[in-house]
């Protein structure tokens, strides 16, 4: 049960030890909460801050003898780095709701079969989207994760720490990394062009199981019926196009986007008979969204198609 206090105390610690460390030693917001995670792990405050060292302390003392849920860490460290983003003019749209999290990992319960998995983020940003999925799968899940920008790439490492997902991040160019086959490719293309977001599809078809899925968010405006066929085309013999879900504005930040599924071509693959294609209700309203989530289930029950 994840407690709302305890994600006060914690983005309270963030992000009081960030501003202590930007207004003695001019230490970005954003480095001052990596180098809030650090102390945390290490239950130490180092040497060198030793101007501040006691008042750290006291702050680090608040936290550490408490047993956080992963997801009030994950969801206090989002704050934080929406605090940081603020101070830095990052826009705040880097970071993926959490909702999309949430709604993609009730697909993966759906797509898959297998109780492990890897999972890759080729644009992983801060993290919070396949932390997101992590901590709430019911599944045990390996992470992967790719960004070429340094501040995203301390972003995510810290995130990994705090939550004990490993040190699967990799700063450098999404189109360069080769590594172990993952199951499942998840990824927030917004933003992203529509060239470049093909090429990243192209090149990780060889970073995942045949059979495989990739779930990605795309801006609407990439993803018309026109481009998608004909990129499908262009992807038919790694890809194929599995599905596509329509976000309400609200849930995507007042912008039209939607969520693509493409699955991972192989001998056993079988292609469903009906396009799964649905449009999402906003959140909050229940009633409508228990009648999508039926529709879903009803098509996920009856339809025949390759699951890993």
């Amino acid at each position: 049960m994840i407690d709302q206090k305890n994600i006060e105390m914690l983005f309270d610690c963030f992000d009081e030890s960030a501003t202590l460390l930007y207004k003695t030693y001019k230490t970005s917001y954003i480095d001052g909460l990596v180098i809030t995670c650090e102390n945390i792990m290490a239950n130490s405050i180092e040497d060198k801050y030793s101007d501040i060292k006691s008042e750290l302390q006291v702050l680090l003392d608040k936290v550490t003898s408490i047993e956080f849920d992963k997801e009030e860490i994950r969801k206090a460290f989002q704050y934080a780095c929406l605090r940081g983003f603020k101070h830095a003019n990052i826009s705040n749209q880097m970071i993926t709701p959490e909702t999309m999290g949430i709604f993609i990992n009730y697909l993966i319960s759906k797509l898959y079969t297998r109780k492990e998995l890897i999972v890759l983020d080729p644009l992983v940003g801060t993290g919070n989207l396949i932390t997101t999925i992590a901590n709430n799968s019911d599944k045990k899940v390996s992470l992967i994760g790719i960004d070429s920008d340094e501040i995203m790439n301390k972003l995510s490492s810290a995130l990994f720490d705090m939550l004990g997902y490993g040190d699967g991040i990799y700063c450098q160019d999404t189109l360069t990394y080769f590594g172990p086959q993952s199951d499942c490719i998840v990824a927030d293309f917004s933003g992203i062009e529509e060239t470049d977001a093909y090429r990243i599809i192209g090149h990780h078809g060889d970073n995942i199981q045949e059979g495989g899925f990739l779930i990605g968010i795309f801006n609407s405006d990439i993803i018309m019926p026109e481009s998608l066929i004909e990129h499908s085309r262009e992807l038919s013999e790694t890809w194929k196009l599995f599905g596509l879900i329509g976000l309400p504005d609200k849930i995507a930040k007042n912008q039209n986007k939607s969520i693509v599924i493409f699955q991972r071509n192989g001998e056993l693959v079988i292609i469903p008979h009906k396009f799964l294609l649905v449009g999402l209700p906003d959140f909050n309203e229940k009633d409508e969204m228990m009648k999508v989530i039926d529709q879903l289930n009803d098509w996920f029950k009856n339809t025949e198609f390759y699951k890993l």
